[in-house]
C-alpha cells in the first residue's frame, strides 16, 4: 500500500507506517492506526514497533481554526 492510500483509508487517524520501498509516495504497510493520539502512543509502546514513519492522516488544524505567526 502506498502512503497516500493509507492516509485516505485511515483519514483522521494516527498511522505507524513501515516503509518497504522509498519514493516520493513510499510503499509499505500500516502497522498501527488509531484516532486517539494517547491510545496510539500506548499501543505503539506496548507493541515494541520501531523504525516506522508516524503521521497524522488529516488536517493538523481543524477547518474552523486558523494559526497566525
Amino acid at each position: 500500500m502506498r502512503l497516500e492510500e493509507a492516509k485516505k483509508k485511515y483519514h483522521g487517524e494516527w498511522i505507524a507506517f513501515q516503509v518497504s520501498k522509498e519514493s516520493e509516495n513510499p510503499e509499505g504497510n500500516v502497522l498501527l492506526h488509531q484516532k486517539n493520539r494517547r491510545e496510539f502512543d500506548k499501543k505503539l509502546l506496548k507493541s515494541g514497533i520501531k523504525n516506522v514513519y508516524i503521521t497524522f492522516a488529516g488536517p493538523v488544524i481543524p477547518g474552523e481554526y486558523s494559526i497566525f505567526f
